[in-house]
């Protein structure tokens, strides 16, 4: 059994990294072979049989996922849906002061039915209801595919629609709801509204906004309240998985559940069938309800599955071994949901786990406090290249962190909020107090903690990038580190773990006259970082909320840390729509700037002065930049404002004009006339019709242009003429929303080459 299972895992995870797949005649194939394989009983069959089955399985798993997905034709045309909110909806505040609700929608009835195939929606809703879970609606809708910004370094959100079978995604379109007279009293989706009730109550006490955010992702796993610099100050102290509901709090709670079982049946039980099941059921019942408490998240599972076959094998009267729960517990995931481990949870939750074990196993005769030490210290090295993979460093203070804040929050903070949540569903006065109770050390902790992250430096959390490769040989000298041996060997053993501590690579240092272009998919926005010879140059910073998640922090930072930047020679907003500056305040606190630069006569970045349309500047690689506008008079709009920015690169140049119009496009001819000749294009705009005049196209003369536009936007960019117009003068044109981040790499005396990372990194689910 245990080699079939490893088979399956095996074959569930292949096929989650495909880039296609195959017609259904080889879902027949696999099943045909796990059949044959049946007939021996040697390891190899059995493992032949279970790859062949996770192979099967992972195919007809894709397969269904891709046919409920929103056909092309149907993207952007208005529907009715009706269905069924099926998930505790998401709260966020607007940018206009109003509030979007976001939430799964599992449909009922679509409307005109040669739209309907998708089962799951995940909808916005910007009105004046309460949206609850299990409540049936209609909806009018404009939905697209679900589809995530691709860029290298940061979470696709293409993953997540995956694994939560999302066919579509969209808007509710204003004034079009109704509300309908009958709901749908499922359990699954009542539990939903359990844990908004709780939610709701936690968001109406008298605490630090920043508690009531930790208690509600602990005991209702509604993480509304988690906003990015909450994160990421627990992320500097490597106890970012204490935000959430993981098998660490599951493994808590069935602890307190064996502790009271065993109580119950000494003082009230005398039968032999319950005096040996009590203590277990206590446990799983225990760990079952917060597990829906937390949404049946994958660690929950994780858990509540190991859990399950120790229970039940200590029913038997067996012995169970935690290594091979785990993997049932992975068999078991997987068959649920085939694509979870293509996130980066899967591997996490069950790697965490895994290390625990073997390091448990070298830990017979030490002490409380040694085995305790020597456990935090040994998990902290582990997510040192695992934090290099996943997010770009690793907290240096992990280990002090887990051993302070672990016990508090799993045995003080976790067991007061879930004692506070019954008391609440019981109508009981107590539960107030045991709310501030349950607040209380974090108050008293956050302050401190946010003044040493207000120190600056490296001390806490350590930037690192390492690729896959570096990261397993990394993990290979932990691994071995603690395994009785010779000194002298594991004096040695560090130096396999050095590469995740030095710089991935070095395509920031690239030759004098190599220079790299990337254009990352910010969606609605544009962000452009030039590399050459460690020299630096982001050209805006993409959308957002700057005071929230922006495109700075989720795709601009992570992309610099993965090529080891930590200092940009030159920052330039080109204007000051959100749509490319609200990720700046972030980046300028994020890493020192040597030149800021700015469109716009509002200044607002403490530093920095505006551009001007002559300034030009060198790079020691000889890259030459000169800004072709704006000129000292003063704009009428903000868009005309924007710094034209022209780079020289040997002979070849590149323009980004960013969101100028036709009229400042005249004035750029009339001015520079020939002297606009470029290679290469940031189309402007994002491709409105109101700009890529004929004339200033006419003059550019580009061999190659980029669109920097959100997938299905609501502005229709690029507009159907900006792209005639471009493709009519035989110009290679990309676009992000259909490519991901585009690299151009520009290498003397050689064409220019480029990478789309959607190609490079194809998957089917994609």
């Amino acid at each position: 059994m245990q080699s079939w299972m490893i088979g399956m895992v095996s074959g569930t995870i292949f096929v989650g990294w495909w880039a296609f797949l195959p017609s259904s005649v080889w879902g027949l194939l696999f099943a045909a072979i796990a059949l044959v394989a049946l007939r021996w009983r040697s390891v190899a069959a059995r493992v032949t049989c279970g790859v062949a089955c996770g192979c099967f399985l992972g195919l007809a798993h894709g397969t269904v996922l891709l046919q409920h997905r929103l056909i092309d034709t149907c993207v952007g045309v208005p529907l009715i849906v009706t269905g069924t909110v099926s998930s505790l909806p998401s709260e966020s505040p607007m940018l206009n002061g109003g509030l979007r609700q976001r939430f799964e929608f599992s449909l009922r009835d679509l409307l005109p039915a040669r739209c309907a195939g998708p089962s799951k929606l995940i909808l916005s809703y910007y009105g004046d209801h309460k949206i609850r879970p299990a409540d049936e609606w209609q909806f009018e809708v404009k939905l697209r595919k679900p589809w995530g910004l691709a860029n290298p370094g940061s979470f696709n959100m293409q993953v997540w629609f995956a694994q939560r079978g999302i066919g579509g995604v969209g808007s509710v379109r204003k004034s079009s709801e109704r509300r309908q007279q009958f709901q749908i009293e499922s359990l699954y989706e009542t539990h939903h509204r359990l844990r908004q009730t709780i939610s709701e109550r936690i968001g109406r006490l008298d605490l630090n906004p920043q508690v009531i955010g930790i208690l509600r992702a602990i005991t209702v796993a509604d993480k509304a309240g988690i906003d990015h610099q909450l994160w990421f100050l627990f992320q500097q102290f490597g106890i970012n998985h204490l935000l959430v509901i993981s098998g660490l709090h599951i493994g808590m709670i069935a602890g307190v559940g064996y502790l009271v079982g065993g109580i119950v049946q000494r003082l009230f039980v005398t039968t032999a069938f319950f005096n040996g099941c009590m203590p277990g059921a206590l446990a799983l019942l225990l760990a079952g309800l917060y597990s829906a408490l937390a949404g049946f998240s994958l660690p929950t599972q994780r858990a509540l599955c190991m859990l399950a076959c120790f229970v039940t094998a200590a029913l038997a009267g067996r012995r169970s071994g935690a290594s091979r729960n785990l993997l049932m517990a992975a068999a078991v995931v997987l068959a649920f949901n085939p694509l979870a481990a293509v996130g980066s949870g899967f591997w996490l939750s069950f790697g965490a786990v895994a290390a625990l074990l073997w390091v448990g196993k070298w830990q017979h005769g030490m002490g409380t406090i040694r085995r305790l030490f020597y456990t935090h210290g040994f998990m902290s090295l582990v997510m040192l290249p695992l934090g290099a993979l996943f997010f770009g460093g690793g907290s240096l203070v992990a280990m002090l962190a887990n051993v302070l804040m672990i016990p508090l929050v799993g045995m003080v903070v976790v067991p007061l909020a879930l004692m506070a949540a019954v008391s609440f569903l019981c109508g009981w006065s107590l539960e107030a107090t045991l709310w501030r109770l349950a607040g209380w050390p974090l108050e008293q902790i956050l302050p401190w903690a946010e003044g040493l992250s207000s120190m600056g430096g490296t001390w806490l959390y350590f930037p690192l990038t390492a690729s896959l490769p570096q990261v397993l040989v990394g993990l290979v000298a932990v691994i071995l580190l603690i395994l009785p041996g010779k000194r002298m060997l594991k004096l040695l053993l560090p130096l396999l773990a050095l590469p995740v501590l030095l710089p991935l690579n070095t395509s920031s240092q690239v030759p004098s006259l190599d220079t790299r272009v990337t254009v990352l998919d910010v969606g609605q926005g544009t962000a452009v970082v030039v590399r050459s010879q460690g020299r630096v140059l982001v050209y805006d910073t993409g959308g957002g909320n700057p005071d929230g998640m922006n495109m700075g922090s989720m795709v601009i930072l992570p992309f610099l840390q993965l090529q080891g930047v930590n200092a940009l020679d030159t920052l330039v907003i080109s204007h000051p729509d959100l749509d490319h500056s609200a990720g700046t305040q972030d980046l300028l606190r994020a890493m020192p700037v040597d030149r800021l630069r700015f469109g716009g006569e509002d200044f607002q970045y403490g530093k920095g002065r505006p551009c001007i349309a002559g300034e030009s500047w060198r790079w020691p690689g000889g890259q030459v930049f000169q800004f072709l506008s704006p000129a000292l008079e003063t704009t009428r709009s903000s868009n005309d404002s924007s710094c034209v920015l022209q780079i020289e690169v040997g002979d070849y140049r590149l323009l980004l004009p960013g969101d100028i119009e036709e009229e400042r496009e005249r004035t750029l001819v009339s001015y520079w006339g020939d002297t606009l000749s470029s290679e290469w294009l940031l189309v402007g705009h994002h491709g409105s019709k109101t700009s890529s005049s004929l004339a200033f196209l006419k003059h550019v003369r580009p061999q190659a242009a980029v669109v920097s536009s959100g997938y299905a936007n609501r502005f229709g960019h690029p507009h159907l003429s900006v792209t005639q117009r471009l493709q009519g003068g035989d110009v290679s044109l990309h676009h992000t929303a259909a490519e991901g981040a585009l690299e151009f790499k520009l290498v003397q005396g050689r064409a220019l080459e480029i990478s789309a990372y959607r190609k490079v990194h194809r998957r089917y689910w994609m």
